[in-house]
């Protein structure tokens, strides 16, 4: 719980980061790189969640709301991550990472305790299908969310931009 709540933090933090870098005239290129870092050490510590909560109860932690949202948080971020290196601006950060402490903070602040314990699968769950199946499910959703956000963000842009759209609709055909 500890550790959820310092991710909260961490999340809330490069937040105010992203933020602050898209507001200002000159963004700080040091604040940037550390709001970057504290993206890549909550997903890290996202991870440790995941992977110790997997190792004391013994199965992939995909059972119950409290683990599948740390895991749709972790691979939202690790998409995040990988796009962001891909198309170099922080501008998807100030939208994504939101999202992200919108979800962390459901997960752990209103969720009750009962529900963010561990406690022993069903048989009808004991399967390694479930880690498989699961664990691609919430992928997906990540990368559906992510696109998602990408497409409501190219509107916005070119909504104010004034960017004509048919001649994407040439260039495609």
């Amino acid at each position: 719980r500890v550790f959820s709540n310092l991710v909260f933090g961490i999340l809330f933090f490069s937040m105010i980061i992203y933020w602050f870098n898209l507001f200002v005239a000159t963004p700080n290129l040091k604040l940037d790189k550390f709001g970057q870092f504290s993206i890549y050490i909550a997903n890290i510590l996202i991870f440790l969640i995941l992977g110790l909560r997997w190792i004391t109860s013994g199965y992939f932690p995909l059972s119950n709301l409290y683990e599948s949202l740390l895991f749709l948080t972790w691979a939202l971020l690790a998409v995040y991550l990988y796009v962001e290196k891909q198309i170099r601006t922080k501008l998807f950060g100030a939208i994504l990472i939101p999202l992200t402490l919108l979800i962390c903070g459901f997960s752990n602040l209103t969720l009750p305790l009962e529900m963010q314990k561990s406690s022993p699968l069903v048989p009808a769950l004991q399967s390694n299908w479930l880690m498989m199946h699961v664990s691609m499910m919430m992928i997906s959703y990540a990368t559906l969310l992510t696109g998602s956000l990408l497409c409501i963000l190219f509107l916005v842009i070119s909504n104010s931009f004034n960017i004509d759209l048919n001649i994407l609709k040439k260039l495609s055909t």
